[in-house]
């Protein structure tokens, strides 16, 4: 009968040991997912950043009548009043005859995280 016992005991201590790894697993696993759904959330803020600012430098190189502007964004990136990201294109007439006209870009959250900007110069006819 003693041995019978220690066969059940093995078999305990195997099976805790292998639910102690499934769980270490997890949570590296877990872990992993949720650094990735960051890095994912971040990534997709910037590509959106950086497609409105190179729309808005593009408008700007095309446009000789352009002047600057603020634009309000909510989550979804759609043109709103209600803000989460905020556009501000700046407009900067040159100090000295002959230089050129600048604008800056920038792309920031509502607690003014910058997430991209971007600086155009522009040589006035």
């Amino acid at each position: 009968m003693k041995n019978r016992n220690n066969g059940s005991r093995i078999f305990m201590t195997e099976l805790m040991f292998s639910i102690l790894f499934f769980i270490i697993v997890s949570a590296v696993c877990i872990q992993c997912f949720a650094g990735s759904y960051q890095t994912s959330k971040e990534a997709k803020e910037l590509t959106e950043a950086v497609n409105l600012a190179t729309n808005t430098a593009e408008e700007y190189l095309s446009d000789d009548s352009f002047e600057g502007f603020t634009a309000y964004y909510n989550k979804d990136w759609d043109l709103t009043g209600k803000s989460k990201y905020k556009l501000e294109a700046t407009v900067s007439e040159p100090k000295q005859p002959g230089d050129c006209q600048t604008m800056r870009v920038t792309v920031v959250t509502v607690d003014d995280k910058e997430l991209y900007s971007l600086e155009v110069k522009k040589a006035l006819h």
